[in-house]
């Protein structure tokens, strides 16, 4: 049975495994202790490898190429249609939330509840962190620590900066000289996806505990309901995108849709299990070079870029999510103040890391942007986050697909 298959039904029986848990008293806890774990295991696996992985494949990747000129034109290709993608999500996100203007249809009711459900005594008020100077981004980006950097997944970029940073000095040596140094990475590269491929061997399970565990711990019914406006205006933003990668590649690539839909397919159900694009990088740097036929050299460049910049699901969500908490709790928003979520969402995204929920903490930001009040920030995350982990492994299947669109393009570009 091919791994697509397995890991399907693997969802399928999570699912079903998790409901029937939450309907006898203490099955939620069984799965918690039990189950849960071993979907845990398989995340720390992938988390494990992936940066290693990140530094190696990119290393090569770039080693590969002929000189820095390609790798210039390859660069820049790869950030133009990862902005260009997310800034149309953004804009698409926008439009569909002024357009059907979901938090018209939240009543007090559910406000109330969800203010409820807050905290009432949050302990002595932490310091406002410092505010950010104009190039605290590019100053974040440098790391002090190559090791610290290695060791945190929340590092991606300064590990992306040193590799490229490495790379770049390693193709501009002499032959002779970065032989050896090419031949190590070959050799870590293929332990690496060797790796790899024992891991994905335990997918479908890892993914039966994994949805055991969601469903197991499905919040309440009624604050769903209340909510469904928000998630069916994401989700169809979602669908959106997810019909426009495979007409990208096919217009800009010659990729026959079926080809691509079928080929991404295991890194999807992955993603929708992981809720992670770090951990899910692996099978997609898999599944792009083997079922799609994108060269290794610019799956290992544009791939490990993407699960940490190209965030379009994500930059979709914060639109939608600023303007429907906004329409919910009556903060005006002006034209200009739309532009400023176009700038900051897109912006924000790439600061996202490719862990689950990781757009939450990026929302913070795009809604303080906009002049939201400060003290109905906790009540505004309150609403989103009680629909989130669903619609968060929706949008990792977004994001990855969206990487994988761009290597594809990418790849036929520079062929």
């Amino acid at each position: 049975m091919p791994l697509h298959f397995r890991i399907l039904l693997g969802i399928l029986l999570g699912a079903t495994l998790g409901w029937l848990a939450s309907q006898f008293s203490g099955g939620p806890e069984f799965i918690r202790d039990w189950i849960k774990p071993v979907g845990d295991i398989f995340i720390r696996l992938l988390k494990l490898i992936a940066v290693p992985l990140i530094f190696v494949s990119l290393t090569k990747g770039i080693s590969d190429l002929s000189d820095l000129s390609t790798l210039s034109r390859l660069g820049l290709r790869t950030i133009a249609w990862y902005l260009a993608t997310t800034v149309f999500a953004v804009l698409l996100g926008l439009l569909l939330v002024n357009f059907f203007r979901p938090g018209s249809y939240v009543g007090a009711d559910t406000v109330a509840a969800l203010a409820e459900q807050l905290p009432t005594d949050s302990g002595p008020a932490a310091a406002p962190p410092a505010a950010a100077g104009p190039l605290d981004f590019f100053v974040r980006l440098v790391p002090q620590n190559l090791f610290e950097a290695l060791s945190q997944n929340g590092s991606l970029l300064q590990v992306i900066f040193f590799t490229l940073f490495f790379s770049i000095c390693l193709l501009s040596i002499p032959a002779a000289q970065r032989e050896p140094v090419i031949k190590l990475v070959d050799a870590l590269n293929a332990v690496l996806l060797k790796m790899v491929d024992a891991i994905i061997k335990i997918s479908p399970f890892a993914v039966v505990a994994l949805m055991a565990a969601l469903f197991a711990e499905i919040p309440d019914a009624g604050i769903l309901r209340a909510l469904l406006s928000y998630a069916l205006v994401l989700v169809l933003g979602m669908a959106i995108l997810l019909m426009l990668y495979p007409l990208l590649t096919r217009v800009f690539a010659g990729m026959p849709v079926g080809r691509f839909v079928r080929g991404i397919l295991p890194a999807q159900l992955v993603a929708f299990s992981t809720s992670s694009s770090m951990a899910t990088l692996p099978v997609t740097m898999e599944v792009v070079e083997g079922n799609l036929g994108v060269e290794s050299e610019v799956v290992s460049f544009v791939c490990p870029i993407g699960a940490t910049v190209n965030m379009d699901a994500t930059s979709l969500m914060q639109a939608i999510a600023t303007v429907f908490v906004c329409q919910v709790l009556g903060h005006e928003l002006a034209w200009n103040d739309q532009l400023i979520i176009v700038l900051t969402a897109s912006m924000a995204s790439i600061g996202a890391a490719g862990a689950p929920s990781a757009g939450i903490v990026m929302l913070v930001i795009v809604l303080e942007s906009v002049g939201f009040p400060s003290e109905r920030l906790p009540l505004a995350l309150a609403m989103i986050l009680a629909v989130d982990r669903p619609l968060d492994m929706c949008r990792t299947v977004v994001n990855i697909t969206g990487d994988a669109c761009v290597a594809v393009l990418v790849g036929k570009q520079r062929g």
